[in-house]
């Protein structure tokens, strides 16, 4: 601000400094405005008015956009920020009628529907998948945030949205997934990927373990070859959790037509009780149990080693 100059019969070199600094910041500064607009010498504006880009500001679509007794608007949230669905769950469905929120959850789009996926209730799931716009997205979140057994067994019951992989990790990342939906995820699977689902430590230590009980019943029923191809595949380490289980003859041929082995692989044949004599005999006629005595003493203690492999020892 310009300072003003001193009566007369002040020095020159002396400016008057107003003794109010406030006072003078609340002055209107005339010379700022446009010409021809009047400085504003009312009250002033309430907190909460809107500024213009506030007005100007697209209006979200979706239920309840012009029905002010439903609760407040939907806020426009990012696609993938499941933090905002949460916040706006709260503010606007959480504290109304299960009813109400299963018309809404019929009927909703955009990020109001997004947000009725973190509904606790069951019937709030059965009414989103008849929601025509409902789809893999949508699953996902409810998949990762229900938290009712009764629900995720509802969510489950559609057959396309089991298909997906990302629905089907996070129902086995979810701590609340019952076992029938369980038993639906792993009757799409082939054998490695259960056995991989066995050992996941992103799943929940339940959900590992209720994973792990049904490797054995899978395994059984697998086709011979996938059987060999799991255990080739893991050199054996599956064999740990396939206690009390056998080879069958197809299996053993497969696992016999094999020509190289590793260290690990044969280590873990030799310490699974089921392994048969036809392949502790291959084994001991490869090269590696050959150079190697400790495998070769290892393989022998077997029981299915045959006495003709004890004489030898």
């Amino acid at each position: 601000m310009a300072l003003r100059r001193g009566p007369p019969d002040a020095p020159e070199d002396i400016a008057l400094i107003p003794s109010h600094p406030q006072a003078v910041s609340d002055e209107p500064d005339d010379e700022a405005l446009p010409l021809g607009v009047e400085p504003w010498s009312g009250d002033d504006m309430p907190l909460g008015s809107a500024s213009s880009h506030d007005l100007h500001a697209p209006v979200a679509d979706g239920i309840g956009a012009d029905d002010p007794g439903s609760g407040p608007p939907a806020a426009a949230l990012p696609a993938d920020d499941e933090l905002n669905y949460r916040r706006l769950y709260e503010a606007r469905f959480r504290d109304l009628p299960q009813g109400q929120r299963e018309i809404f959850a019929r009927q909703a789009s955009g990020s109001e529907l997004f947000a009725l996926c973190m509904d606790p209730a069951p019937q709030v799931i059965a009414a989103l998948l008849e929601n025509p716009t409902f789809g893999l997205a949508h699953a996902r979140q409810a998949a990762s945030h229900h938290h009712n057994d009764r629900g995720l067994e509802i969510l489950s019951r559609r057959a396309a949205l089991l298909r997906d992989s990302h629905v089907k990790r996070r129902l086995l990342q979810n701590p609340h997934t019952p076992d029938v939906v369980l038993e639906r995820i792993l009757a799409m699977e082939r054998l490695p990927a259960i056995y991989r689902a066995s050992i996941d430590r992103d799943l929940p230590e339940r959900n590992r373990m209720r994973v792990r009980a049904r490797l054995r019943p899978c395994f059984t029923r697998a086709e011979p070859e996938d059987r060999a191809a799991l255990i080739l595949k893991t050199e054996g380490r599956c064999l740990a959790y396939l206690a009390g289980c056998t080879f069958d003859a197809r299996t053993t041929q497969v696992l016999c037509n094999h020509s190289a082995f590793s260290t690990l692989f044969i280590q873990n044949l030799a310490r699974f009780s089921a392994t048969p004599p036809a392949l502790i005999a291959k084994l001991l006629r490869s090269p590696m149990v050959q150079r190697q005595p400790p495998l070769r003493m290892l393989l022998m203690r077997h029981p299915n080693a045959g006495s003709e492999a004890r004489r030898k020892s």
